[in-house]
């Protein structure tokens, strides 16, 4: 039966719920999911050295206890990276600070610092603010060691729990990816249409000026030899008809 008043032409499309950015959210450590949340105050790092913790104190903790990137592994044990990250958005540290922690006075010592830093910037920033931060360590190239969530096996069937990455690999999973250290994003504006208001700049590709000329230089010599070739097939055939 239909409602009165309507006719069997008539579809009803079930309104689709909107999204919703956790970034506004008051307590900034809820932006991690809550079986996450209560598996790290659970813990026993998070108790012994965390929990007391202060914008200054928790750099020490995070200078000698973290020493890899990593999420939540196949037992569903956070990381010290993940129960550090999760105590910086429980202190939600100012502007001031977060410069700190992100160029260090520019000695640029702690790169896993810097990476956790980078990580609460994606978390809590806005789209323009990240992109613009995210931008000044793209020639980064200092190597991070990433725990793997289930150990992958190499040529001999040895198992492999850590891999090797780059920073600027890293930035670009904060830009590209959707899910990092087992945590969900939000969204991002894209950069087009920021910068068609120009508020970002286009991102740049940093490609070395000798690669570029090491790909140019095959390419044009091989097409001289070609030249060449031709060259000399004329002239051959100019002598033969002589």
């Amino acid at each position: 039966m239909t409602p009165q008043g309507s006719s069997n032409d008539e579809v009803y499309y079930k309104k689709q719920a909107g999204y919703h950015d956790k970034r506004v959210a008051t307590n900034k450590s809820h932006l991690i999911e809550a079986i996450i949340r209560h598996r790290i105050q659970d813990s026993i790092f998070y108790k012994q050295h965390l929990y007391l913790t202060n914008e200054a104190t928790i750099l020490k903790v995070i200078t000698e206890h973290v020493k890899y990137i990593g999420g939540v592994d196949s037992s569903g044990r956070p990381s010290p990276f993940l129960q550090c990250l999760f105590r910086m958005l429980e202190l939600d540290p100012s502007k001031e600070i977060m410069e700190v922690y992100l160029h260090q006075l520019k000695f640029h010592e702690f790169k896993y610092l810097l990476a956790m830093a980078l990580m609460y910037t994606r978390l809590t920033g806005s789209s323009e603010e990240i992109y613009k931060v995210l931008d000044q360590f793209n020639q980064d190239y200092r190597k991070l060691k990433f725990k793997l969530k289930t150990p992958e096996f190499d040529a001999n069937g040895l198992p492999v729990f850590y891999k090797i990455i780059h920073m600027d690999e890293f930035i670009d999973d904060l830009l590209t990816k959707e899910r990092i250290v087992d945590l969900i994003v939000s969204r991002l504006t894209p950069r087009t249409s920021l910068v068609e208001k120009g508020l970002v700049a286009p991102r740049q590709y940093f490609v070395e000026t000798k690669e570029i000329e090491d790909t140019l230089v095959p390419a044009q010599t091989s097409a001289t030899d070609n030249e060449n070739g031709d060259s000399a097939d004329s002239d051959s055939m100019a002598s033969d008809s002589d």
